[in-house]
């Protein structure tokens, strides 16, 4: 399996919980008609311990391979969902990479 990562910082003029509300209502759909994709976990901060963390939440999209990520990037349904990025996140602190799947357990 291939996973993109998306670390996600919130839109600053938002709160933790209409950031999380507009995430998941709005534009979790969006993103889920992606084609191509096996999965979308979405995990939005509840609480953390210490200092503020540097992001509010984090995403996994899988897909079978890193082909079907490039095909998938290029539709117009991720193409959507990225033009909705700009509702509800900070678009120049939210950072994305792509990771290779090793589950222990």
């Amino acid at each position: 399996m291939f996973t993109v990562v998306w670390l996600v910082k919130k839109h600053p003029d938002l709160s933790q919980e209409a950031f999380t509300r507009y995430w998941i209502e709005d534009h979790t759909p969006l993103t889920a008609a992606t084609p191509g994709m096996r999965a979308y976990r979405c995990y939005p901060m509840v609480s953390h311990d210490g200092d503020a963390p540097l992001f509010d939440a984090i995403a996994f999209a899988t897909f079978d391979d890193e082909d079907a990520w490039r095909i998938a990037e290029q539709s117009p349904e991720f193409k959507a969902a990225v033009a909705d990025a700009v509702n509800f996140q900070d678009t120049g602190k939210t950072q994305g990479f792509n990771a290779q799947e090793f589950i222990i357990r």
